[in-house]
């Protein structure tokens, strides 16, 4: 993501410490006050840029008039935090306030009754309910009720370095087909470079190309009855068009646009091939830009997936992901979680959130103040001119099928499995994943 911290934001803001297997990152604020009666909530987000600086920055202003209360902060990589969530929530001690990303992680929470409902503590004064606006209050609603706080939304994009482009007469491409023959044109200019890095040693990176190339293939309306579980037992992901959009990903294989082992490559890796100039594209978060930032590369703009030929979107769509906070229903200070929480997607916070991490903010009054770069201005006018939005496979789908489509993304890629045989898998994950939906579980 994109946004700069200024002295007087850095200043005095505590570094993230790394500790354990699971490169746990704690931070503890507001220690130093007294109040009669002191809580202290246990909040837990992932490692991300910046995130640390923001809630201290947050604490010691909610403190001026909340004192007393302290957060301990912990900062999980990606791929441990989704484990580690479910069995902290399940367990005697459970963070108070946690990250999550809205959609079905989110509802299954809130089903199962691990997340709190907080639709009245949320409407009390001053807090979330009062600030945000109704579209961004339903990413967390389940049955008309509220299980989550949405702070942003983030995006996905093909970054391109610009001035790579220029010196080569390099244009953006505007069909699928024109992003296959642009890997070929880059493999001309030099066969040793990677048209395009991909980053698959998490799973999660291809599947959020497999996510778009689904949308591109299929369009939204062909895919909703799947993606919910709500068509028949035997026609569950039988379209044909989801093996051609795995098709299509070997397609981009077989143009030379990855490199040579993207299973073993990790999302670090492949986003410093990009900011070190090694590769000219790479497909990245909108929180990528804020990493490219710090790192010193600035000479890049985005465009989106383009839509294909044969395919049935019109590529004015695109994938947004609501991302918020949700309280444990085990917290014994539901009141304190809610209002901190809420404070963080107050204006002036939401401000700061913006600047430090480049996230679309979801209360967004007053982003106009930011001094953003280009690239976030332009995200921000690109999301807002969308037809449609969707979410990513990894959090939309029921658990089994999300782990069947994670696997297979694995497999597809290393030729292990056909796109058929990739189906095949998920529509079973699918067919089961129904049967305990039904089942209450």
């Amino acid at each position: 993501m994109i946004g700069h911290v200024n002295n007087r934001n850095r200043a005095g803001l505590c570094r993230t410490l790394v500790s354990g297997a699971l490169a746990l990152s704690t931070l503890t604020v507001g220690s130093s006050a007294v109040a009669d009666d002191p809580v202290t909530l246990k909040m837990w987000a992932l490692v991300n840029e910046n995130y640390p600086e923001f809630i201290q920055t947050a604490t010691d202003e909610f403190r001026e008039s909340n004192p007393g209360i302290d957060i301990e902060l912990e900062s999980i990589p990606n791929e441990a935090y989704k484990t580690a969530i479910q069995v902290a929530l399940v367990g005697s001690e459970p963070p108070d306030i946690f990250f999550n990303w809205s959609g079905e992680d989110a509802a299954r929470l809130a089903r199962s009754g691990l997340a709190l409902d907080i639709t009245d503590l949320g409407a009390a004064e001053g807090n979330y309910r009062n600030v945000l606006s109704e579209a961004w209050q339903q990413a967390f609603a389940v049955n008309g009720r509220q299980y989550g706080i949405p702070v942003d939304a983030v995006s996905k994009y093909f970054y391109y370095n610009t001035r790579f482009f220029d010196e080569h007469e390099l244009e953006v491409p505007v069909t699928f087909d024109e992003l296959l023959g642009l890997c070929g044109k880059v493999r001309e200019i030099d066969p040793e470079m990677v048209p395009l890095p991909l980053g698959n040693s998490e799973r999660w990176k291809l599947n959020h190309l497999i996510t778009v190339v689904n949308e591109r293939v299929l369009g939204l309306d062909a895919v909703r009855a799947d993606y919910a579980l709500e068509a028949a037992d035997d026609k569950l992901f039988t379209n044909p068009d989801y093996e051609k959009a795995w098709e299509k990903v070997l397609a981009m294989q077989a143009a030379d646009c990855f490199q040579d082992a993207p299973n073993a490559t990790s999302p670090e890796v492949s986003r410093s091939l990009f900011s070190a100039e090694i590769s000219p594209m790479i497909f990245c978060g909108t929180w990528c830009m804020s990493i490219f930032d710090k790192e010193g590369f600035t000479d890049y703009a985005l465009f989106r997936f383009p839509p294909m030929t044969d395919g049935a979107s019109d590529g004015s769509t695109n994938m947004v992901i609501p991302q918020g906070l949700q309280i444990s229903a085990k917290t014994e200070h539901p009141e304190e979680a809610v209002k901190f929480a809420s404070f963080l997607v107050t204006a002036d916070m939401a401000k700061l959130y913006a600047e430090l991490r480049g996230a679309i903010p979801s209360n967004p009054e007053k982003v106009g103040e930011m001094d953003a770069t280009d690239q976030f201005k332009w995200v921000a006018q690109d999301v807002a001119s969308l037809s449609e939005s969707f979410s990513v496979l990894d959090v939309m789908l029921e658990a089994g099928v999300s782990e069947a489509y994670l696997d297979m993304g694995v497999e597809v890629l290393n030729g292990t499995k056909t796109p058929a045989q990739a189906m095949d898998v998920i529509r079973a994950a699918a067919q089961e994943g129904k049967k305990k939906l039904a089942a209450g579980q």
